[in-house]
């Protein structure tokens, strides 16, 4: 029989953050139904909870083992409040799955915005606008804090809209601090992101810098500008297809 894995080490995590019983967040979204699915992603799935208060939450729950984005995830978002900034109300553990709770924001992403299921998009150039200066001002504050904050991964699908149209910035899985306010970049160990919205001066060198996120952001404005993502897959082939070439 083979032994279980070692139990996460994020202990500490209940000093800087609020600890919701696993429990609650189970009840809040009917045992994490299927109709409550709001999205899936790379680092998991989000369900639309509400919580015995009444409070409509967007719960996380993290694909297994992603402890270190979770580290992360909480780290940045309960050092940072601004408002194009998604909030995290909290987080739950339960053995090894962990969940993570946010404030819901019921516009839903910019990237489903451009890109309707059904119909032409309804974003007119206003909104659009309105969405890259919301997210500019996000960035700018991780960008300018101390210690500086490098998200890793920016994409239509992490700006979240709220009821009236006001953009946050969400999903900071991938986020790393840098280690001295000086210091404008910063070397990971296993370059990610998005393909079409990475740098490619990133990929190649595993560096991070404002440069590199001002990168990603730019892709975001062009596809703001043109309803079209940098890149898609061929479901026939599988090859990645840029739209831009730079």
């Amino acid at each position: 029989m083979r032994p279980s894995p070692p139990a996460p080490t994020d202990a500490n995590l209940n000093f800087i953050s609020l600890e919701y019983p696993y429990e609650e967040l189970r009840r809040a979204t009917n045992n994490f139904s299927q109709d409550n699915v709001l999205g899936t992603g790379t680092y998991g799935c989000v369900y639309r909870g509400q919580l015995k208060d009444g409070t409509e939450v967007a719960v996380k729950v993290l694909q297994a083992p992603k402890e270190s984005g979770f580290k992360e995830e909480v780290k940045v978002l309960s050092k940072f409040r601004h408002a194009n900034l998604v909030i995290l109300m909290g987080f739950a553990r339960n053995g090894h799955e962990r969940c993570l709770v946010y404030e819901l924001l019921s516009g839903g992403d910019v990237s489903g915005r451009l890109q309707p299921s059904s119909g032409p998009p309804s974003f007119n150039w206003y909104q659009r606008l309105s969405v890259a200066l919301d997210a500019a001002l996000g960035l700018s504050h991780l960008h300018n804090a101390t210690p500086r904050v490098f998200h890793r991964d920016i994409k239509t699908q992490n700006i979240l809209l709220d009821r009236n149209g006001s953009a946050k910035v969400a999903d900071f899985g991938l986020a790393c601090l840098a280690e001295h306010r000086s210091l404008g970049h910063f070397k990971v160990q296993q370059c990610s992101g998005t393909i079409g919205y990475a740098d490619p001066a990133y990929i190649n060198t595993s560096v991070v810098t404002e440069k590199t996120e001002v990168y990603s952001f730019g892709m975001v404005l062009i596809e703001l500008l043109t309803a079209r993502p940098p890149a898609v897959q061929d479901p026939s082939t599988g090859q990645i297809l840029h739209n831009f070439q730079n």
